[in-house]
């Protein structure tokens, strides 16, 4: 039986199926475990649902933002009420469509953070539910001004093709000429989910493990001045601030499912999910680049 007290907070907007899901497999696999639901003030009577299915259960709590808050304020809402108030050792954050799979799961996590007590975060195995891809760990790092902002003027570039309706030509012109595949947006370069090749790494937004040495030096999780995309890279940053170090660790298994929360919100635009995403991938790589600058 483990010792110390674990947290999971799931962050719920709109996909109350999901997020129960998520609920019910911390239930069922860490059933010592407490859990702190924070709702993004989902308009869709989700959040209702949630407290007529939980409201009674002692180790449920649920919250309510008056606004959504995005992925780093809404998370550091139910981080630091399982911090503070519920004086959780590790805490971990969970994507509402995600699931744990394995019954070992906290036990892994003591024995990793016993074994390595400079560990700040640790990743599990991440497996996609859609095309069984592993998603941790991820070698591909933003770590320099330059690439900040090479990536910043590449965002900025697509996101006026979109508002210019020109993004989707050109693409398809250019994959003509080139007989290529273009994509839309950038993806992470992901390595396998093998051992790890000793190169720096991070880990992915899905499933953090915060541990005793991160829950003691942090108030909150994360970095509040973005609302969705980048938080692996900046919270490796804030990791090394403090002299902390991040833990793959493929044993531990979590499900999951991708996006269910955002193609919810956007499932009949393309276009509009892409000047989100976009929009909000500059606003985060500029608060990135604070921490890149003060290395």
């Amino acid at each position: 039986m483990t010792a110390a007290k674990f947290g999971f907070v799931v962050l719920h907007y709109l996909a109350g199926d999901a997020t129960a899901g998520c609920i019910e497999s911390i239930k069922t696999h860490c059933p010592q475990a407490v859990i702190v639901v924070v709702d993004n003030n989902s308009a869709n009577g989700s959040y209702e649902e949630l407290q007529r299915k939980y409201g009674a259960d002692s180790t449920v709590t649920l919250l309510h933002n008056a606004v959504n808050e995005g992925f780093a304020r809404g998370n550091n809402t139910g981080y630091e009420y399982a911090r503070n108030r519920l004086h959780c050792d590790f805490i971990v954050t969970m994507n509402n469509d995600a699931t744990i799979s394995c019954d070992d799961f906290m036990e892994l996590c003591e024995e990793d953070f016993k074994a390595h007590p400079d560990v700040g975060v640790i990743g599990p195995d991440i497996v996609s539910g859609k095309n069984g891809s592993h998603s941790n760990p991820i070698y591909s790092i933003i770590d320099t001004r330059a690439e900040v902002d090479r990536q910043i003027w590449r965002f900025k570039v697509i996101l006026l093709l979109l508002h210019l309706h020109l993004f989707g030509p050109l693409t398809r012109l250019k994959a003509k000429l080139t007989h290529s595949d273009a994509n839309a947006l950038p993806e992470h370069v992901n390595a396998t989910a093998d051992a790890i090749t000793g190169k720096p790494y991070k880990l992915h937004g899905a499933c953090f493990v915060f541990t005793p040495a991160f829950v003691k030096q942090f108030s909150c999780a994360f970095d509040s001045g973005t609302f969705l995309y980048f938080e692996e890279d900046i919270l490796l940053m804030r990791c090394r601030a403090r002299h902390l170090t991040m833990w793959y660790d493929k044993r531990i298994r979590v499900d999951h499912m991708e996006d269910v929360s955002t193609d919810q919100m956007m499932r009949k635009d393309e276009r509009r999910k892409m000047i989100f995403t976009l929009h909000n991938y500059v606003r985060s790589l500029k608060v990135l680049k604070q921490y890149v600058n003060s290395k």
